[in-house]
This record gives structure tokens, sequence and C-alpha cells, in this order.
């Protein structure tokens, strides 16, 4: 990862620039390095046939240690990338209040991945999520971190299939599959192209000044959030067509009144 101690960034470049340009780099050097794990690996071509062909991955769920939910797109995507990198084995990560929590500490020189955040105050703020294996007790964060999951992986039986090329539909797809347990497929042809799609945003966001971008391409800060928000509704459809949603409701109301008879 870039050392970003050395970007000096300034209070206005967190609020809304550095943090989406840290990403973009992140991206451009995943897709480089063969690392991206939204893109698909030689390895996993299922063939159909004899000419036709699709890809399936099983996207892996990154979460925070401290409120047990999986990230959103804007953080996930760019640890990921990290993982991949760096070859951690955990499934989540924590800041340094995570460590501090969980009777642990970041080891010394070692960087994390920057995120944003707005505070109580209103303001926006920094810091950064760090994987078990960067802490001097590993053992100790993810012991933390399994206390707090209650991530729920209702599809894990299932499959999204990736048909668009375009940023948001392809990552929102992606984010789905990493948050509810699914698998996904994708056609390499739509993988390329989405690929293809993605590098124009990152070298965009990588522009030096903003008179030097296109400003037709969009932000990677807005395509993220919207995959996030298209990862939910997908989410959500799926639940519903599978009737998961009423199940797990049902199960809420035995729960509840199984205690009530027991009292």
């Amino acid at each position: 990862m870039a050392d970003t101690q050395n970007l000096n960034a300034s209070k206005s470049d967190w609020n809304g620039a550095f943090v989406p340009k840290h990403t973009a780099k992140l991206i451009k050097t995943g897709i480089e390095s063969g690392n991206a794990p939204f893109l698909p690996k030689p390895q996993d071509i299922v063939r159909n046939g004899e000419t036709s062909f699709t890809v399936q991955m099983s996207p892996q769920l990154v979460y925070n240690a401290n409120t047990g939910y999986a990230l959103d797109a804007k953080d996930l995507i760019p640890v990921q990338l990290e993982k991949a990198a760096k070859g951690y084995e955990s499934n989540a990560v924590g800041t340094y209040k995570s460590a501090e929590n969980a009777k642990t500490q970041i080891k010394k020189d070692e960087k994390g991945v920057w995120f944003n955040f707005k505070g109580q105050d209103g303001e926006f703020h920094h810091s950064a999520y760090f994987f078990p294996e960067q802490t001097v007790h590993p053992e100790r964060l993810t012991e933390f971190a399994n206390g707090n999951f209650r991530q729920s992986q209702n599809l894990s039986n299932d499959t999204i299939r990736i048909d668009s090329p375009e940023v948001t539909e392809y990552l929102g797809a992606y984010v789905a599959a990493c948050k509810s347990g699914a698998k996904i497929e994708v056609s390499p042809e739509v993988a390329e192209k989405f690929k293809q799609n993605i590098l124009a945003v990152a070298d965009n966001e990588l522009k030096r000044t903003n008179a030097e971008k296109n400003p037709e391409i969009p932000k990677m800060s807005e395509l993220l959030t919207n995959a996030d928000k298209k990862a939910h509704e997908i989410v959500k459809s799926r639940e519903k067509e599978l009737g998961i949603g009423q199940k797990q409701k049902a199960q809420k109301n035995e729960y509840k009144r199984n205690k009530g008879m027991e009292r």
C-alpha cells in the first residue's frame, strides 16, 4: 500500500478527495497485479458444453470487528484488495480502538486502509482499518470480532449472475454476494468490459487536478455508494423471492412465544 503519510492530505481532501483517490490507486494496482477479488481468475472457469463458459466466484465477507456487520462497498472493496495483496486470512478488520478493546495493539509501522466517516459533530473525519494479522496478538482481535458477528449469510446456497459491465451494476451484484454468502456467475466478456470501465474511473480519479479530470466520468465515491445501494436491493429482492424474511420473522415470533412460556 502507498505510504499515505507522505501525501499530506488537507482537511478538505479528507472530506471528499483523498480516500476515493487512495481507493482508486488500490483498485488500479489490484487489477494490474491480478489480485482484484472482484475479477475472475482462470481457475474459476466453468465450461458449459464445448464453446460457452461462465466464471463462478465465491466472494467473501469482510466485516467490521466492532459492529459485526459487513463493510459498505466504499470500504469493503479497498479492504478486500489489501487482503488479497498481503495474503491475510482474516475476514474482519478493526480500528486502533478495536485493537484496544480486544486487549492488543497495532504493530509498529503497520499501514491501514483509510476511510472517511461523519462524526457526531457533523464533520468528516478519517481513520484506518487493520487486519488481526497487523496486531501484536492477532487471536485477540479475531476472538473479539467473532464475538460481535451478526451478519446473516442467507443466500449461501444461491448464485447471483452479473449481466452488466457497468460499474455500479457489476459491483452491486458482487457486494450483494459478499454480504449474503451467494456465489457469483459472470461471463469473461462482461468481466473484461467491467475491468476496462472501472480502470477508466480509477485513472480519472488519479488525475492530479480537477481540471485534468473528465467531468463525464462518475466519481469513484459515487459509484461505490450506488453499488452498495444496489447490493441491498439485490439481497432484499432475492430474500423476498425465497421467502427468507418471512421464515426469519416466524422463527423470531416462535422464539418469543417459547420464552414467554418459560417465564
